[in-house]
């Protein structure tokens, strides 16, 4: 017997369901012999000789052995829960079978340990994973599209190299090539003018009013919304796939900080000791990301196919969910713990600017998305656990006013007063 999850029940749960079966057995007996009586019909003697012989004063095990040696002998079956409660029970035993935390079994460690040790070796080994991401970007950089691209999306104002803002790491010091401030670059491009602040002896300066390149060629300009989108979309895309990338969503923003060790570690981060090692878009970004997904994948195939084992079907329950979710942090926990390891290690060793390198990030706000969510599937079953006692009292004690409870009461009351009546007589 399985429920609606596929999940087999236990030896202590087929004993309860067995026991169940056989009370609700003598109470339609006892329904039925009382209705019999009622209405001055024949009576089952058999039943009745067997309520009147049924043991008791006997212990929870004595009682489950009884009921078993009853199974046998009469021929009953297994019994199913479903025929002991009604639509409205059972789909309230369901939703909380639902909630239950699933435990782990020994696949999902290893599954966990596999997928933790996939993040981790990606994290040690996060600069030549880059080198090699790096290789096979340099090689779409030379297509036919993106060298179109390039061409398509040159001249514009946000690649202003002027003073203040010129050299290779010219792309994190204004906030043209900044992904999260959009809404500025695509400013810049629909204006052709470009805009960026610089510090000069502890005074913050916008630079303003510039339009030209420096050899005075003016900058190209898309008044359209739409095609200046398309123009920053390229120009963007081109140099993603260059050794420098892009910053770090936001990144640029450090740039205009009052504190100068700030900005002075938020440029180095970017530059790096080389040419394209340093934070980037990239290398803190899509390349982090590639062992996260690794480690994914790995969990969620191995939940989906235990899933498929024990019901047939892929998708998760709730419980499946909560469940998942577990796995994964503890995977992605491991590589985050490794990250930050190697960033500290790094950082006393060469500087915070170099150490930054190995922060992985997407990993980091992955693991806090997920601790929130397990934090909340913990609350939800809190919530959702089973009635106690008390409750089942109260939702059940309307039973007593059942018709045949009165009837069988009022009989009993009647008959003593008789029983009384001839004793006063006597």
């Amino acid at each position: 017997m399985t429920d609606h999850e596929g999940n087999r029940p236990t030896s202590i749960d087929a004993d309860l369901i067995g026991n169940l079966d056989a009370v609700g057995r003598d109470l339609r007996a006892i329904e039925a012999l009382a209705a019999a009586a009622l209405a001055d019909e024949p009576t089952d003697h058999a039943a009745a000789l067997q309520l009147a012989d049924a043991p008791t004063g006997l212990t929870y095990d004595e009682l489950t052995s009884h009921n078993r040696q009853r199974r046998a002998s009469q021929g009953w079956g297994e019994p199913e829960i479903a025929d002991l409660l009604d639509a409205a029970a059972l789909r309230e035993l369901d939703e909380w079978r639902r909630a239950q935390r699933i435990a782990w079994t020994r696949g999902d460690l290893i599954a966990v340990g596999i997928a933790g040790l996939v993040g981790a070796l990606a994290n040690l080994y996060d600069a030549h994973v880059d080198a090699t991401v790096l290789k096979g970007l340099a090689w779409l950089k030379k297509s036919d599209l993106l060298r179109q691209w390039e061409k398509d999306a040159a001249r514009l104002a946000i690649d202003y190299t002027g003073p203040k803002f010129g050299g290779p790491a010219h792309r994190v010091l204004s906030p043209g090539h900044d992904i999260g401030r959009f809404f500025n670059a695509l400013n810049q491009i629909r204006t052709g003018t470009f805009a960026g602040t610089y510090w000069e002896y502890g005074k913050k300066i916008a630079a303003e009013g510039i339009t030209t390149t420096r050899s005075g060629v003016p900058f190209a300009q898309a008044r359209e919304p739409h095609l200046a989108l398309v123009l920053l979309m390229k120009h963007w895309a081109a140099d993603f796939v260059t050794p420098m990338s892009l910053p770090l969503p936001g990144w640029t923003l450090f740039r205009e900080m009052p504190n100068r060790d700030l900005r002075t570690f938020a440029n180095s981060a970017y530059a790096g000791s080389n040419t394209g090692d340093g934070l980037n878009l990239r290398s803190g970004a899509l390349t982090p990301g590639l062992g996260m997904v690794a480690a994914e994948v790995i969990i969620r195939t191995h939940t989906h196919l235990s899933a498929y084992q024990q019901t047939q079907t892929p998708r998760l329950g709730t419980a499946g969910r909560a469940k998942q979710t577990e796995m994964l942090l503890a995977a992605h926990a491991a590589a985050g713990a490794v990250s930050l390891s190697q960033t500290v290690a790094t950082s006393v060793a060469g500087g915070a600017a170099v150490g930054v390198r190995h922060l992985n990030v997407p990993v980091l706000l992955r693991v806090g998305r997920l601790a929130i969510q397990v934090r909340s599937d913990a609350a939800n079953r809190a919530v959702e656990g089973a009635p106690s006692w008390t409750q089942l009292l109260e939702n059940d004690a309307a039973t007593w006013t059942l018709p045949h409870a009165v009837t069988i009461a009022e009989l009993l009351e009647r008959q003593e007063m008789e029983a009384s009546a001839r004793g006063v007589e006597q």
